[in-house]
């Protein structure tokens, strides 16, 4: 890819993100992330936040695993037991959402959640 094309690309996608460049990375912070690590701060496992939340302790894994949105509902109960703003848990999950759509639509640029990378970039050859 020449020089030229590979700068109006990396133009291209800076103005989607209204950023004053291209990012090199995105970090993939999700709520699930941001409450297992309070969780553990407060010293309670999954099971005893499921039966504080009066959920069942599938819908806290699923949390936890990113494998279901956070809802208002969930992000208020929450918020009552963790002393998390849900404003701030929900803000948490729709940038989430919203970067993992831009990682969807560029994968030559690389995500990763924690360690692991979510996207596989593809070679710039």
């Amino acid at each position: 890819m020449s020089a030229t094309l590979e700068k109006s690309k990396r133009k291209r996608i800076a103005k989607l993100r209204n950023l004053p460049h291209t990012p090199n990375y995105i970090n993939l912070m999700t709520p699930g992330d941001i409450l297992a690590e309070k969780i553990f701060e407060m010293g309670i496992d999954a099971a005893e936040l499921a039966i504080r939340m009066n959920v069942p302790l599938k819908t806290v894994e699923q949390l936890l695993k990113t494998e279901i949105p956070l809802t208002q509902t969930l992000a208020e109960k929450i918020e009552k037991i963790t002393w998390m703003p849900s404003a701030f848990m929900l803000r948490v999950e729709k940038s989430y959402r919203e970067k993992c759509i831009f990682a969807t639509e560029h994968p030559e640029i690389p995500a990763y959640r924690g360690t692991e990378i979510v996207n596989q970039p593809k070679n710039k050859n």
